[in-house]
C-alpha cells in the first residue's frame, strides 16, 4: 500500500472592520475583531489520488462561488475541482459570501482580495508540507448543541431549545501524526449552529473557535472545525436560547473544548489508511409548483419585503409567477452533486445544505463506513433540508425548505437523500 501522504496549513481570511457579518439580516456591520478567522486545509494523497479538505471560518459559502474556487484550487494545484470539500463552519459573525436574497449581497471586495487568495495559499502550503502520515480516530458524546425548534404553548415552532428533540450529541475527531507521531492537525465534528454571539458586531469565528483553539494547545498541529448536520440544532446557552451575545462564546465554546479534549485524549491506535473520492449526484426529487393563482395571492403578501425569510418569500412567489408565464416545465429531480472523500475507516460527505440532524445519524446508521461523518454547508448553499415528520410542524426551517425553489423538494426528500447516500458510500471500496 503507498503511504497515505497529508499536509495541514492556516491562513488568516479575517475581513476588515465594518464588512457586512452575515446570518441574519443586511445591516449588521463589524466594529472590532474578536477572533481571527481561518481557512484551514487538509491535504491527502495516495498514489495518483489527490484530494483536500478546507474548513472555512464563513457561515454560508455561495455555490457558484465554491465551484469557482474549486476550479481555481485545480488550476494551481492540480487537486480535482470535484475532489475538493470546501466547507462553511457556519458562524454567523463573518463576512457575506454567499449572497442570498434577504440577507444581502456577496461581499465581492473581501472574496476577491482575501477569502479566495487565503484559501488558494492555505491549499498550496498545505500540499507542498505534505509527509506520510496516519490517523486515529476518536468518539465520544457533547452537550454543546441542543435541538433548537422549540414548541410553545400555542403549538408553534419558534428558534429556542427544545430539551425533547432530536439531536446528535457525537463528536467526532479525527487526529493526524506522521510516522514520528509529531501531530500534523485535528478535524473536529459535531453539528450546531454558530450563532452562540447573536446580532454582536464583533469578528469571530464564535463558539467553535474557543474548541479549535483548545485542541491546538493541548495536543498540538493545527486543528479545524468540520459542522455537521446542524439544521434544526442550535448551541445549549444558558440563557434558554439559540442566540445570545459574545459573553456566552467562552461558555458554550468551553464545553466544546473540554469534550473535544477528553476525546483527543482517549488512546485509541494510530493506523495507516487508504484514501478514495467517489463522486456522484444526487437525485433529488422535485414537487410541482404550486398553483398560479396562489403565487399570486401570496406575493401580494410578501412583495414588498426584502429582508429575511420574508423576503425569500416575496422573491419565491415572485419567481413562482415568472415561470408560469416564462414556459418553465416541472422537473421530475435535482441533480446535486456529492463529494464523498474517504481515508480509512472515516468518510466525510458533502452536503450544500443545513441538514437536520437525524439525517446524518440515519446516514451514518445504515454506512459500510465505521466512521460515516455528513458535513452540512459544504461545496455550496442550498438552503435547509429537513425531516418529512418535521414538516406538518412547520417553522422558519420548514419556510425555507419550501420556498428555496421554483420546485420545492417532496415532502419525503429525506429518505431519497438517505438511500442514495449510502448506495455512494458503498462505491468508496477501500
Amino acid at each position: 500500500m503507498d503511504s497515505l501522504y497529508v499536509g495541514v496549513a492556516r491562513e488568516i481570511i479575517t475581513p476588515e472592520i465594518g464588512c457586512q457579518l452575515y446570518g441574519y439580516r443586511p445591516d449588521i456591520f463589524s466594529t472590532r475583531i474578536n477572533d481571527d478567522l481561518t481557512a484551514t486545509a487538509f491535504y491527502f494523497r495516495q498514489g495518483e489520488t489527490q484530494a483536500v479538505m478546507v474548513s472555512l471560518c464563513v457561515c454560508l459559502l455561495q455555490t457558484q462561488l465554491s465551484e469557482k474556487i474549486a476550479l481555481l484550487i485545480e488550476k494551481e494545484t492540480g487537486i480535482p475541482a470535484h475532489n475538493c470539500i470546501l466547507h462553511a463552519t457556519h458562524t454567523h459573525t463573518g463576512p457575506n459570501v454567499s449572497g442570498t436574497f434577504g440577507w444581502g449581497d456577496i461581499d465581492e471586495k473581501y472574496s476577491g482580495e482575501i477569502f479566495v487568495p487565503g484559501i488558494l495559499r492555505a491549499v498550496k502550503r498545505a500540499k507542498a508540507q505534505g509527509v506520510p502520515a496516519k490517523i486515529k480516530i476518536s468518539v465520544g458524546e457533547s452537550k454543546a448543541g441542543i435541538n433548537r425548534r422549540e414548541l410553545n404553548i400555542r403549538n408553534e415552532v419558534c428558534l429556542g431549545q427544545n430539551p425533547w428533540g432530536v439531536y446528535n450529541p457525537r463528536m467526532t475527531v479525527i487526529s493526524v501524526a506522521d510516522y514520528e507521531d509529531n501531530a500534523l492537525g485535528h478535524i473536529i465534528h459535531y453539528g450546531a449552529h454558530g450563532t452562540v454571539a447573536g446580532l454582536a458586531t464583533d469578528i469571530s469565528r464564535d463558539w467553535s473557535g474557543v474548541m479549535v483553539d483548545c485542541v491546538e494547545r493541548n495536543f498540538g498541529g493545527i486543528a479545524a472545525f468540520f459542522n455537521g448536520p446542524e439544521g434544526d440544532v442550535g448551541p445549549r446557552i444558558s440563557n434558554g436560547q439559540t442566540t445570545a451575545d459574545m459573553r456566552f462564546v467562552a461558555e458554550v465554546g468551553g464545553v466544546a473544548a473540554t469534550d473535544a479534549a477528553s476525546i483527543c485524549r482517549h488512546r485509541d491506535p494510530y493506523k495507516k489508511a487508504r484514501l478514495s473520492v467517489t463522486v456522484n449526484d444526487l437525485q433529488i426529487p422535485l414537487d410541482k409548483r404550486i398553483p398560479l393563482e396562489l403565487a399570486r395571492c401570496q406575493y401580494e403578501k410578501y412583495k414588498n419585503n426584502t429582508v429575511n425569510i420574508d423576503g425569500t418569500k416575496g422573491k419565491y412567489y415572485g419567481d413562482v409567477i415568472a415561470s408560469y408565464e416564462n414556459g418553465y416545465e416541472d422537473a421530475a429531480v435535482r441533480p446535486v452533486k456529492q463529494t464523498i472523500i474517504r481515508v480509512g475507516d472515516v468518510a466525510f460527505v458533502s452536503f450544500p445544505y443545513e441538514l437536520f440532524s437525524e439525517i446524518g445519524m440515519r446516514i451514518a446508521q445504515h454506512s459500510v463506513v465505521p466512521y460515516t461523518l455528513s458535513l452540512s454547508n459544504t461545496n455550496g448553499s442550498e438552503g435547509y433540508f429537513v425531516t418529512e415528520d418535521q414538516i406538518c410542524k412547520g417553522g422558519y426551517e420548514i419556510d425555507m425548505f419550501k420556498t428555496s425553489f421554483i420546485q420545492p423538494y417532496t415532502d419525503n426528500a429525506d429518505w431519497s437523500v438517505v438511500t442514495q447516500t449510502v448506495e455512494n458510500l458503498k462505491k468508496t471500496g477501500v
